[in-house]
């Protein structure tokens, strides 16, 4: 991946350095060729860079194969050929041949590009990706369980796609028949092949809702720039462009905000007995409990009951999202709620300032205590490894098949680790074990037990005590529970 990053990135800084000089030292026609042919250059670039080489190499077979018959052949069939064109890139005929060069070529070569976050704020930003993916999920879901809505999506994706293509084709094409009267305008086109491209993206990543807001803000730079260039009066044409800018202003401004609102709070809800409280788990936090930079671990206790905490919640995880820190759970006991949260180490004031926060939100006192836990012994304590935490999570899970109709038996599997063998070899004579190496260290031995059960809560609760049961008795170790299908 980062050979071809590095590729790609090369690519892209030496025809933005050469732009500039072109532009300068260059004719009109000659800035035309350059302009274009970097364009072209850009735009397969970015197939190689997301799509891999033999994405490329398709790519170029189609865009030479379009080329060759639209440079030889006269203007009468250049619409034809535009159409014939997209739908190679579309239909891909060549498909056999992708396949055979994917099986032939590295995984360097082929795979997608994937974008890992780094730095030391990486867990809040995959708990945002989380949370975003969460949000999202009503229209998720309606793909697996709505056909008609999948339908939807896909046709409306391949048609954004193909038109995309199609105006791309048939731009250069008219650009390079223009050439000897080459006008910047007929560059203007490309705004809105862009912005095709990214709604076709949109549409297949997150469905309709953001394609549109995408749509909304995407219209008002060409409908500004139509009405500069437009014949009307100087004072209407600036006022109305004045006015469009700011209204467009108001909008992103507006789209900002309601992102950073755009949060939610999916939790595993249990009553913890020993405790004697209702605790609400943040589920979309669970993957990401073992990081090393966010150790900051404050729990705030908050005099009021549950219902009016609740009301007020969501303004508290925007308040989070914005200042980029992570609500790990909260619970309720005698008419008090004690909030869990985690901060970046380098967020000590941002505690005591979310504490006056929530004094100013509640118009009551808050205690807090604050902890360094970079190894989450407090989150294990008090959630993460108590039994009503992990049946919560795997009836939460098996719930999550349900209502993708997903209606089969399944698999309740166990990560845990032994440290003495005679215990393991005991266990294993109860429950089926399968030893995990790649897990396992001289001081213990990893396994994996596979539970099949029927997705009813009582059998799942039943089997999970079974498997505590066992692994309290042979002093084994709890580490982690996934449910399969």
């Amino acid at each position: 991946m980062k050979r071809r990053i590095v590729i790609a990135g090369s690519l892209t800084i030496l025809i933005l350095i050469l732009l500039p000089i072109a532009l300068i030292l260059l004719n009109l026609r000659g800035q035309g060729i350059f302009t274009l042919s970097a364009i072209t250059a850009l735009v397969y670039v970015g197939v190689y860079v997301f799509g891999g080489v033999p994405k490329l190499i398709i790519y170029l077979i189609y865009g030479t194969i379009t080329g060759v018959f639209l440079f030889n052949l006269t203007e009468p069939y250049h619409l034809p050929i535009v159409i014939v064109g997209t739908l190679l890139f579309v239909l891909n005929p060549l498909s056999s041949f992708e396949s055979y060069l994917e099986s032939h070529l590295s995984d360097e070569d082929v795979l997608p590009i994937r974008f890992s976050i780094r730095g030391s704020y990486w867990p809040f930003f995959s708990y945002q990706k989380e949370m975003k993916n969460f949000y999202h999920l009503p229209q998720a879901r309606k793909l697996y369980t709505k056909k008609w809505y999948l339908h939807l999506r896909q046709i409306t994706t391949l048609l954004l796609f193909s038109l995309g293509i199609f105006l791309f084709i048939l731009s250069v094409n008219i650009i390079v028949n223009s050439l000897d009267n080459f006008n910047w305008m007929h560059f203007f086109v490309f705004y809105i092949i862009i912005i095709v491209f990214i709604m076709s993206f949109f549409m297949f990543k997150k469905g309709f809702t953001s394609t549109f807001r995408l749509l909304v803000v995407s219209l008002f730079p060409p409908v500004i720039y139509l009405f500069l260039i437009s014949d009307f009066p100087d004072a209407i044409r600036y006022s109305f462009s004045g006015s469009f800018v700011i209204l467009w202003t108001v909008l992103i401004v507006v789209e900002l905000v309601n992102y950073f609102k755009r949060v939610t709070y999916d939790s595993y809800h249990y009553f913890d007995v020993d405790e004697q409280m209702e605790v609400f788990a943040n589920t979309l936090f669970e993957p990401l409990v073992y990081n090393e930079t966010y150790i900051k671990c404050a729990q705030f206790q908050i005099k009021i009951k549950l219902d009016q905490f609740q009301k007020l919640f969501h303004e508290i995880l925007v308040y989070a999202n914005y200042f980029h820190f992570i609500i790990t759970a909260y619970a309720y006991k005698k008419e008090t709620i004690y909030l869990y949260v985690d901060f970046h180490e380098k967020q000590e004031k941002r505690a005591h300032k979310f504490k006056s926060y929530l004094e100013a939100k509640f118009r009551n006192s808050v205690t807090m205590e604050i902890h360094d836990d970079p190894n989450k012994e407090i989150y294990e304590k008090t959630f993460f490894h108590c039994p009503d935490y992990i049946i919560a999570r795997a009836q939460s899970l098996a719930d999550l098949l349900k209502e993708l109709e997903i209606k089969t038996k399944i698999i309740i599997s166990f990560i845990v680790y032994f440290e003495l063998d005679d215990e393991l070899e005991e266990f294993s004579k109860e429950f089926p074990v399968t030893q995990l190496d790649d897990l396992s260290e001289e001081d213990y031995l990893t396994v994996r037990i596979d539970i099949p059960t029927v997705n009813v809560d009582y059998m799942i609760e039943s089997k999970i005590r079974e498997v505590l049961l066992g692994l309290l008795i042979h002093h084994g170790k709890f580490v982690r529970i996934s449910v399969f299908y």
